[in-house]
């Protein structure tokens, strides 16, 4: 189940990435990015993205294990 929350939360931050800039865009991605850091946290496995990984600033959170605190 943490796995597909964490599908859908990577889909949703994808499509505002796209929205025009503005403080609602801001809010929502760093909600998006709040909620896949905690689902990494918990256990879901990360998501390999083609799109993530092309990027020069890939999203650590998504790609990569996160690191142990």
């Amino acid at each position: 189940m943490k796995d597909q929350w964490l599908a859908m939360e990577h889909y949703r931050l994808h499509a505002v990435e796209d929205w025009p800039d503005s403080p609602h865009k801001r809010g929502e991605l760093a909600a998006i990015r709040s909620s896949l850091e905690s689902l990494l946290r918990s256990g879901a496995h990360p998501i390999d993205c083609h799109t993530c990984l092309s990027r020069k600033h890939r999203l650590a959170l998504v790609v990569e294990l996160p690191l142990a605190a």
